[in-house]
């Protein structure tokens, strides 16, 4: 809705949409859009029909001032209905609208607007000024703020007493600090923030203080708000401290003017819970106790009575060539050849002999344009088809591959970096691959089973579940599985025996999904080994909790 008066977006945009986007990005400089403040006002109680005589509203971060419009339009329509003459308004704005900002630009174009909704030249409290530089005390009702998104990596933000206080922060932690502190008993927090800060370690002091200090009410998790890549998070919080059984409701989705859902709701305790306080809220799902436990399980295990390991223990994770995929060094080509396709047939130790062969010269008999040796690249996700034999239609030649060769010649599972949701397959065909996919070797000597039994887990339902609902879903744009999240997915640790048929499958499941083609499209005999693998790999796991359960004197559900 455009307030009468206003300008428009059109002509207090024109600074913002002049700017280039990498320098938008540097900057941090996104406007909160006018229908999402809207929400943010309403969701505070900042309307017309309370009493906003002696609110005080700060935004520390103004940019053009779209908050601060937002909220002198309401303060103003409160002081119609009050009856008050103009001079009256015009106190009532110069003392309760506060904004701060570094460019004198946006200052400019902050008091414009305020100056169109009054018509009157007055001094508007808008100063150019850094509000992270300044001495604060508790003295806000209201803090709404969409602060910059600086990297504290790309960014030196150790001037800020705040910065020097608690170690690396991007810069919106400091914003979110700031809130903390100034605004006063029972005053409101609004805040957009980039969606790291549900989930990243580097916020987890920030986050714990918010939780102990405030109700959080609103968390609303946005795509599509600004053109910069990156999800938001709307915090809408009160500074009194929750009740035990506080709940929060959330929503998830692309974000639309008109109205945002809600509709879920998570324990503000259950927040507190995790162990660096993220902002799970996904945690409410019929599932959540099931994977709440299953992260636990590992770290709270009585001495000597483990259920669960992390599957760091059985493999190695490491990483591909730091190309991208546009590199020159890739050179397109027909796909690997019979030569390379036949070595996922043969036995092991033959399979060993080869990868010895391949390291002394061409694997798949093509020389490169140089007369060197030539190998079959995957270059991410594209390539890589959960429980289907990888083919690798690009090529480097060996002169550009920098990581030791044997990392690609044995055999390794590859998960996919860049995803949502677990995708693993088995390479035992010599692929050499990009930073886009994880290599995983296993530590031990006769290592087959052990990579089909990991095949199965990190493709099964559960684990998917577990790393989305844990991990990724908390980051709306370009999504990834970040290595240390890999290295602690829990694995049970059953008896060989239990384990045989789960490796059984994935063997059956892997020679049935290769032997389709490159595109594979799962009939039903595949359809139901692979729910007879689900069956088995729940079963194990159900098995371990249920143990787990048991050695920490708990009486398992059913």
């Amino acid at each position: 809705m455009q307030h009468a008066g206003v300008l428009t977006d059109e002509q207090i945009g024109w600074y913002e949409a002049g700017l280039p986007l990498m320098e938008r990005k540097k900057r941090g400089h996104f406007s909160t859009p006018a229908s999402l403040v809207e929400h943010i006002l309403d969701a505070c109680g900042y309307t017309p029909d309370a009493d906003l005589s002696h609110v005080r509203v700060l935004d520390p971060a103004c940019g053009s001032g779209n908050f601060l419009v937002g909220a002198a339009h309401r303060l103003l329509e409160f002081g119609e209905r009050k009856l008050l003459a103009q001079a009256e308004q015009a106190e009532l704005m110069q003392r309760n609208i506060w904004g701060f900002d570094p460019d004198p630009v946006s200052c400019f174009l902050a008091e414009m607007q305020l100056t169109s909704l009054l018509h009157l030249s007055l001094h508007y409290h808008i100063h150019q000024a850094d509000s992270l530089a300044l001495v604060w005390q508790p003295c806000v009702d209201l803090f709404l703020a969409n602060p910059p998104y600086l990297a504290a990596k790309n960014n030196d933000l150790s001037g800020y007493r705040m910065a020097q206080q608690r170690g690396q922060a991007d810069s919106y932690l400091l914003f979110l600090e700031l809130a903390l502190r100034v605004t006063r008993p029972g005053g409101w927090i609004g805040l957009v923030l980039p969606d790291p800060v549900l989930a990243r370690l580097n916020a987890a002091r920030e986050r714990a203080q918010l939780l102990k200090q405030v109700t959080l009410h609103h968390l609303w998790h946005l795509s599509g708000v600004f053109a910069a890549e990156v999800g938001a998070v709307v915090l809408i919080a009160q500074n009194i401290p929750a009740k035990s059984a506080h709940q929060v409701s959330w929503a998830r989705e692309r974000w639309r003017t008109t109205s945002i859902s809600g509709a879920q709701q998570v324990a503000q305790a259950l927040f507190l819970g995790q162990p660096a306080a993220e902002l799970r809220y996904l945690l409410n799902s019929e599932s959540g106790a099931l994977l709440n436990r299953l992260r636990a399980s590992p770290d709270d295990a009585p001495a000597g009575a483990r259920h669960f390991a992390p599957l760091s223990e059985f493999v190695t994770i490491s990483r591909g060539e730091e190309l991208g995929r546009e590199s020159p060094y890739l050179m397109p080509g027909d796909g690997p050849g019979d030569t390379i396709r036949a070595t996922a047939r043969v036995a092991p130790t033959i399979r060993a002999e080869r990868a010895t062969e391949y390291s002394r010269g061409d694997p798949c008999g093509r020389p490169g344009t140089s007369g060197t040796a030539r190998y079959p690249v995957l270059r991410g996700g594209v390539d890589i088809c959960p429980y289907s034999s990888p083919q690798g239609s690009w090529w480097i030649e060996r002169e550009n591959i920098t990581k030791p060769l044997q990392r690609y010649l044995s055999p390794k599972l590859l998960v996919v970096k860049s995803t949502a949701r677990l995708q693993a397959t088995l390479d035992s065909k010599g692929h050499v691959a990009l930073q886009t996919l994880y290599l995983l070797h296993a530590r031990e000597q006769q290592a087959d089973d052990t990579l089909y039994f990991l095949l199965a887990l990190l493709n099964s339902r559960l684990l998917c579940e577990y790393v989305y609902v844990m991990h990724t879903a908390y980051k709306w744009v370009q999504p990834q599985i970040e290595q240390r999240v890999l290295a602690n997915l829990p694995v049970p640790l059953g008896e060989h025996t239990q384990q045989r048929p789960i490796i059984d499958l994935a063997r059956q499941l892997m020679s049935a999904c290769s032997s389709v083609g490159t595109v594979v499209e799962w009939n039903a005999e595949i359809t139901s080994m692979y729910e007879d693998l689900e069956r088995a790999i729940r079963a194990l796991y159900a098995f371990a909790l249920a143990e787990d359960s048991i050695d920490k004197g708990v009486i398992p559900d059913g």
